[in-house]
């Protein structure tokens, strides 16, 4: 599994699962849900029901850490943040040309949701080449704050 993170996530998961497995392992549903929302994954309990079952099933009723990495990234197959943060600005896009002023992006990511610090949104915008008068292309910007890092 460790070819489908990059090193820095997989240190935050191992980070997560060990504050909260001090034996080395998990064993109820309740510890898997709250490991797996503590990263900022959305999960339902369905979702983790099942993740729980298959895992546990294998294990004596037990999750150790490589099977919790398995079980990320079948959920990571499944949540997909970006189209989601897509859609959502999408939303926002009230003329449906897929753009959106700076101005109004600025009070979408200050005031809605997660909000976000002028400084956050400032940082976003240095990195996607966000002019402050400028028109924002909502896909392209998307995928440009939403690419990994490279951490090597």
């Amino acid at each position: 599994m460790a070819h489908y993170f990059s090193e820095n996530q997989i240190d935050a998961f191992k980070e997560c699962f060990f504050f909260h497995a001090r034996k080395g392992y998990i064993t109820s549903e309740g510890d898997l849900s709250i490991i797996i929302r503590s990263l900022n994954y959305c999960v339902t309990k369905d979702e983790v029901h099942t993740y729980f079952s298959k895992a546990a099933a294998a294990d004596d009723g037990r999750i150790d850490f490589a099977s919790f990495l398995n079980i990320m990234h079948n959920h990571s197959l499944v949540e997909n943040k970006q189209k989601e943060l897509k859609a959502a600005l999408v939303a926002q896009d009230r003329d449906r040309r897929g753009y959106l002023n700076a101005s109004e992006l600025r009070h979408i990511l200050t005031n809605i949701g997660e909000k976000l610090s002028p400084k956050e949104v400032d940082s976003l915008f240095r990195e996607a080449g966000v002019q402050a008068t400028g028109q924002v292309n909502i896909a392209s910007f998307v995928d440009t704050i939403m690419t990994p890092q490279a951490d090597y």
